[in-house]
């Protein structure tokens, strides 16, 4: 007899884009990724919010791969544009280019939580892998 794992591997393709779906994760999960990046384009305007990012992403991590993926990557992708933020700042021709970094972390985190609402996994351009 046969027998079937009760966990089996989550199944994941490639879309025609280039990107990794994982149609079989959670709702739960998926809101949660979500959530994760638009916390951190909220916390673009509220540097307060940037706090949730992290809580959503070490609470659940252990339950869903998804959810870890999307979650390191918001963090980083946060971290990186605050050191970003930090080189162009200690430069006096760079406080005039302060904002670059600030439109392009809300743009692209509204984008990656469409992304994830699709179950989709991403990558955010120009960011330090520390987590």
């Amino acid at each position: 007899m046969i027998e079937t794992p009760t966990n089996p591997t989550p199944f994941r393709h490639v879309l025609p884009n280039g990107r990794l779906q994982e149609p079989s994760t959670p709702e739960s999960a998926v809101r949660n990724a979500v959530l994760c990046h638009v916390f951190l384009a909220a916390g673009a305007f509220s540097g307060i919010l940037f706090v949730v990012v992290p809580i959503l992403w070490l609470t659940g991590k252990q339950e869903s791969g998804f959810l870890d993926d999307h979650g390191r990557e918001a963090c980083n992708f946060g971290i990186s544009m605050l050191i970003w933020m930090a080189l162009l700042a200690a430069t006096v021709v760079g406080i005039a280019f302060l904002w670059i970094p600030w439109v392009f972390m809300v743009f692209m985190a509204i984008r990656s939580a469409v992304i994830a609402s699709h179950r989709e996994f991403i990558r955010y351009p120009m960011t330090l892998r520390i987590l």
